[in-house]
């Protein structure tokens, strides 16, 4: 009687083309972060600065591009992803940035290069919004937070914010995130600006002899 239902069972399954194994599920598209321009070879008296992990809130500590329906809800591309936690990705881009200047040079902690100050980002905003709807192309938003400090005694040197509006061209995860990439890349771009300005104006040179000063 098992038998002939499980027959049964095998025959129906032939006849309608059904199978009773589930599909698999779509394969994840993950996108990359990148930055305009090429490194350049660094200056011999060129600055090191450490570049710290950014700080950010639960969401944005994972891999998912993140998008909001109305700018206060929030919530995630499906079957995208970023390469690497967003903080991570971050630390990385703007390491990346100050290569492409010949007066700085970025390094991360995990590297043990001596270094007498470091940056570090707070990640507000790194997201999409549909603000003219969802059928509309959102709108890429990214806004951060960066302190410049001494490394030795964590005296605050500056503090700069940053933010960053590029409108997408369509409603596509594709194109979120080339809009994205873009406002990101203008972000880095100012950090890195605010760093030099920084070391110009001494004041990264003041925070480093007053630590020696202190230094027993």
């Amino acid at each position: 009687m098992i038998r002939n239902a499980a027959l049964a069972l095998a025959a129906a399954t032939l006849v309608t083309g059904c199978s009773i194994i589930p599909d698999p599920a779509p394969a994840e598209i993950v996108y990359r972060l990148s930055l305009s321009g090429d490194s350049v070879q660094p200056d011999p008296g060129a600055r090191v600065i450490r570049v710290d992990r950014p700080s950010a809130t639960s969401i944005f500590n994972t891999r998912s591009i993140v998008v909001s329906p109305d700018g206060r809800r929030l919530s995630t591309a499906a079957q995208a992803k970023w390469p690497e936690g967003t903080p991570t990705m971050l630390q990385e881009s703007l390491v990346d940035a100050l290569y492409r200047e010949a007066s700085i040079i970025g390094v991360l902690p995990q590297s043990g290069t001596r270094t007498d100050t470091r940056v570090h980002i707070t990640i507000k905003n790194f997201e999409a919004q549909f603000d003219r709807g969802e059928a509309s192309a959102p709108l890429a938003i990214v806004r951060y937070t960066a302190s410049l400090a001494n490394a030795t005694d964590r005296r605050l040197i500056s503090t700069y914010t940053t933010r960053h509006e590029v409108r997408a061209d369509a409603a596509r995860v594709s194109s979120i995130v080339e809009a994205i990439e873009k406002a990101n890349d203008l972000a880095m771009k100012d950090i890195v600006a605010w760093i030099i300005k920084a070391d110009k104006q001494g004041l990264i040179e003041e925070a480093v002899a007053m630590a020696s000063a202190k230094a027993p």
